[in-house]
């Protein structure tokens, strides 16, 4: 992910960007929000968790699963307090 960043080295495919997009979109949704901003290693830890919403899979499974849609909907309940 660091060569992708520093563009020394694309995505393997589409499919993939998308998903790291997706992963890095979730992260400062949370990490930012001005409500509620979480720390870097809350939101690393609530990725790694298992959650209910995503049928007891981690975000960050959901994501490798192309199931991005369903990661954003679990991130919005979490900054809600769900």
């Amino acid at each position: 992910m660091a060569r992708w960043m520093s563009g020394k080295q694309l995505p393997k495919s589409l499919d993939v960007e998308r998903r790291i997009r997706a992963a890095y979109q979730i992260f400062v949704f949370l990490a930012r929000d001005p409500h509620a901003p979480q720390s870097p290693h809350t939101v690393r830890a609530w990725f790694m968790g298992m959650n209910g919403q995503l049928d007891d899979v981690s975000p960050a499974e959901a994501l490798a699963e192309n199931r991005t849609r369903e990661a954003m909907a679990a991130a919005r309940a979490y900054q809600a307090g769900g």
